[in-house]
């Protein structure tokens, strides 16, 4: 093998490595989505309108959190004042080192995910 056939060699050795990892790091992160994607999903099919705090209900949220597949890590339903319902409206999916964080409304059933970490 000729010097330049084994920079090529290399060369395309390293691409694919960097590419591997560019991979994993958004399968991570669409690990994180679809876990949350389906957190919203499985809030939004139950029948809460008679629940206080609606799609807010602690209750609900632990079931749906409760019901996820995987290694996904569902933080944020804190209930401090002990009336049942999230205080803030935010809670986080964690799968490895990947977040997406899931939006809670006060009133109605538009729960939204987006990517990253809850501010």
């Amino acid at each position: 093998m000729t010097r330049w056939s084994v920079v090529v060699v290399f060369a395309v050795m390293s691409l694919l490595a960097a590419a591997c990892d560019e991979a994993e790091e958004t399968a991570k992160e669409a690990g994180a989505r679809a876990s949350a994607e389906t957190f919203r999903v499985s809030v939004k099919a139950q029948d809460t309108e008679g629940d206080p705090g609606g799609v807010r209900n602690v209750q609900v949220l632990r079931e749906a959190a409760d019901d996820l597949p995987g290694k996904a890590e569902v933080v944020g339903i804190d209930d401090g004042d002990g009336d049942g319902i999230d205080d803030d409206g935010f809670v986080e999916v964690k799968v490895d080192n990947e977040f997406a964080c899931v939006t809670l409304p006060e009133s109605g059933d538009d729960v939204d995910v987006t990517g990253g970490r809850c501010s």
